[in-house]
């Protein structure tokens, strides 16, 4: 029988408080699986679970995740899909970033087996605290073949949510996750897995090394000058603009510098729903879009810049960009 591969690589779901106050990731993966409660060890020895395997790939906090961490973790995931005793894999991560892990995976990794991630709001020292659910959820999931045309999807307070389209909303909240604008894509509910929608079947982008991309988020005032600093080092930029992608006129000026650079300039928002689109004119989306910057449709800030980056990675044109962020973008 395959087993489940749970890859462990701290966060909250591992953390204890440490003798100088620090909450620190201090767990093995094996102690999290240890930990699972009765009931989940006792479904696994009757057969409704597959056996478990443990990989420890790091334990750290997500906040100190870098785009290496997400290139050596993408291999291990990959190397994984191509196991054939490999059945379904969890990944237990800190939950500052798990979105974007969640995309990144989404990106780069084929739908042949469930991929599912997920931690903890609270800390393993708490009585109350939601890790083992979580992850007992997770495992359910990645035992449910059905859930692999998903792709990598968050399991979190009991909801399924898609890596195109999760975001973490609340600091400390147990639901910490929602799909803003889409909804969960299904559910753990009495040990049953529910898959309650179907995910768009996006292209896949080659596992690369990705290339350092800025992201920089408007507020009124802000210039082409505060720009052009913010773009200095990187290979690319991505802007949350104001609604549909607007900007202060001076901000154009400075795109289409950094265009005659080559380097890119990807145009998000800063809303929670909806899409960017060039409508404006007196600084707004058509005077970016003339300046040569691309709109990335409804993706986040944080995925636009995952995307950004893998492209530059890939050392793909700049005309192949268009195309790119149309597909994931819509």
């Amino acid at each position: 029988m395959s087993h489940i591969l749970v890859i462990s690589t701290g966060g909250t779901i591992a953390s204890l408080p440490q003798d100088n106050g620090d909450v620190k990731a201090v767990l093995q993966g094996e102690d999290l699986v240890r930990r699972l409660p009765v009931q989940n060890q006792q479904d696994q020895n009757q057969g409704k679970h597959r056996p478990i395997i443990v990989k420890t790939f790091t334990t750290i906090g997500s906040f100190a995740f870098t785009f290496e961490t997400l290139y050596e973790l993408g291999n291990v995931v990959q190397t994984a899909i191509a196991d054939e005793e490999v059945g379904g894999i969890v990944i237990t991560h800190g939950t500052d970033t798990m979105e974007e892990t969640a995309f990144f995976l989404s990106l780069t990794c084929q739908r042949k087996k469930p991929i599912v991630l997920t931690g903890a709001q609270l800390n393993a020292s708490e009585p109350a605290s939601d890790g083992l659910r979580n992850l007992s959820d997770a495992i359910r999931v990645a035992s449910c073949q059905e859930a692999a045309a998903l792709g990598p999807v968050i399991a979190f307070a009991g909801f399924l949510h898609a890596g195109r389209e999760v975001r973490k909303v609340d600091t400390s909240a147990l639901e910490a996750f929602q799909s803003v604008g889409f909804g969960p894509v299904g559910r753990v509910e009495h040990n049953k897995v529910i898959i309650r929608r179907k995910c768009t079947d996006y292209p896949l982008l080659p596992l690369q090394p990705m290339e350092r991309v800025g992201l920089v988020r408007l507020g009124i005032g802000m210039t082409g000058d505060e720009i052009l600093k913010i773009a200095e080092g990187y290979k690319g930029l991505v802007i949350e603009a104001y609604g549909l992608g607007n900007a202060h006129p001076s901000i154009a000026p400075a795109v289409q510098q950094l265009a005659n650079r080559k380097i890119p300039v990807v145009i998000t928002s800063r809303c929670l729903r909806g899409s960017v689109a060039p409508v404006y004119g007196g600084g707004g989306g058509r005077d970016l879009e003339r300046a040569g910057a691309f709109f990335a449709g409804d993706l986040s800030g944080e995925k636009a810049r995952i995307l950004l980056a893998l492209l530059i990675g890939n050392k793909l044109d700049h005309e192949a960009f268009y195309e790119w962020f149309n597909a994931w973008g819509h």
